[in-house]
């Protein structure tokens, strides 16, 4: 059977030219089955970006680029190995620097804003204006700023966030599931001062910075 085709090259060809521009893959091989459909995405990853997120970019630019709906197990990512001279970078600290709401009769905005090394990252999230789901949309948005900052979409997902009194001190606790073949829970807590919004901000923050510093390679 011919193989399939993609404006005048094959469906391999034009997926290799798409992956080969993504950030951290050194070389890229595309196995495609008898009837031309992709099998199975071989990559060859540097040393500054983790295979999770490789592979992430791989199937968010096939599906944006070629319009290719792959499944997670279909990227295949060999990470290189930094060399003994090579210095481990420090680790990450994104900083919370700005939270907005805005609500607009029963539907409610949140706008956060995280920094690292001076270049800023904005998460947003929409949904009902209820006093119940205010929490939720800030944990969200917060989430989207750390995908935002890794160029990956679905990287998170909240599975719930809470405030509790802990002893004398009201604390927020949020858990977070990092997406993947072996799919990891997350956890992470801050003390509440003042605004309870901006406690599930540094929560969300603390249950992603090592993560976060770890899926960079750092």
């Amino acid at each position: 059977m011919p193989e399939a085709r993609q404006d005048g090259r094959s469906v391999a060809d034009a997926a290799e030219e798409v992956v080969r521009k993504l950030r951290g893959v050194q070389a890229v091989r595309v196995e495609t089955d008898d009837a031309g459909a992709i099998r199975v995405v071989h990559i060859l990853g540097g040393p500054d970006r983790s295979p999770k997120v490789i592979a992430v970019d791989v199937v968010s630019a096939l599906a944006a680029e070629l319009g290719l709906q792959l499944e997670a197990r279909q990227v295949r990512v060999a990470a290189q190995q930094r060399t003994d001279q090579e210095a481990p970078p420090e680790q990450l600290r994104l900083k919370f620097v700005g939270l907005t709401v805005s609500a607009l009769r029963s539907a409610a905005d949140v706008k956060v804003h995280l920094e690292e090394q001076g270049l800023m990252y904005e998460g947003i999230a929409t949904g009902p204006n209820a006093a119940r789901n205010r929490l939720d949309l800030v944990a969200e948005a917060t989430l989207r700023a750390i995908e935002q900052y890794l160029r990956a979409q679905g990287l998170f997902v909240l599975d719930g966030v809470t405030t509790s009194t802990v002893g004398t001190r009201e604390v927020a606790v949020v858990v977070v599931s990092l997406a993947g073949r072996e799919e990891e829970t997350l956890a992470g807590s801050s003390l509440v001062r003042e605004d309870p919004r901006e406690a599930v901000v540094r929560a969300i923050l603390n249950a992603t910075n090592r993560p976060v510093s770890w899926l960079l390679g750092r």
